[in-house]
């Protein structure tokens, strides 16, 4: 079993791994015996989190809104060696707010950076194991909010929910020539990205609305991802895992 889970050789890239969920997914790549590049747009978070994970894990300066970045990103991590592990993680939802009051200024970057984005890293890095003739493992970080509407959140949900469709509709189209792809979709996390809002006066509503009576650490994912990108989901393709407490539940 330990050999099944093991990254042992491969070379995985996490957009918006200088913290958060994407940190604590590098983290345990990096465990797994994996060497991971990490990217994100601030350098000096970048250059931190790199030390942090130690010598197997190299970062990058990358903009997810920025393709001819992640082309060239894409390019510079396939130059180390094949990235066999694609974790599509960096998003943003810089937002909460009822829909009446979403500004062209607020939608734009969210479909930017969260679909955009996740769409032409997965493509950058297949054509390339298409070409070498490898497998590989595409993880798309997504959320409950795809399948469940929350309040104030409706462009954030509404990005998260073409980026599991895109996850179905890759996965049927590589499947045949082994690329898997596949989502995770955390409910509440506690990370700097929800900080503010659980700091507010919503904050105790959302941490009530989880039957499981706590908001998600990062660490708390890294299971799935771990599953995911390694052999022992070697025959799932397509599939949205749901990490929630129990949330999409009620």
């Amino acid at each position: 079993m330990d050999e099944a889970f093991s990254l042992e050789g491969q070379l995985a890239v996490v957009t918006g791994g200088s913290r958060g969920i994407g940190f604590a997914i590098a983290k345990a790549f990096v465990a797994a015996g994996a060497r991971v590049v990490i990217t994100a747009r601030n350098a000096d978070q970048l250059r931190e989190a790199e030390a942090a994970l130690g010598p197997n894990a190299i970062g990058k300066v990358c903009d997810n809104a920025d393709l001819a970045e992640v082309a060239r990103t894409a390019e510079e991590a396939w130059r180390l060696q094949p990235v066999t592990i694609l974790v599509n993680n960096a998003g943003v939802s810089s937002f909460y707010k009822r829909a009446e009051f979403v500004t062209v200024e607020d939608w734009d970057p969210a479909f930017t950076i969260n679909v955009r984005g996740t769409f032409f890293w997965s493509t950058e890095v297949a054509r390339r194991l298409f070409e070498a003739g490898l497998p590989g493992s595409i993880i798309n970080i997504s959320s409950v909010a795809a399948s469940h509407p929350l309040e104030r959140l409706s462009v954030y949900g509404a990005t998260k929910a073409a980026m599991d469709q895109l996850t179905r509709s890759l996965a049927l189209e590589w499947a045949d020539r082994g690329v898997r792809v596949n989502s995770i979709a955390p409910g509440w996390v506690d990370t700097d990205f929800t900080n503010d809002l659980f700091a507010s006066r919503w904050g105790d509503k959302l941490r009530g609305d989880v039957p499981m009576g706590r908001v998600a650490a990062a660490e708390d994912v890294t299971g799935a991802a771990l599953y995911l990108a390694s052999a022992a989901s070697g025959y799932v393709t397509g599939s949205v895992m749901t990490i929630d407490g129990g949330r999409s539940l009620r």
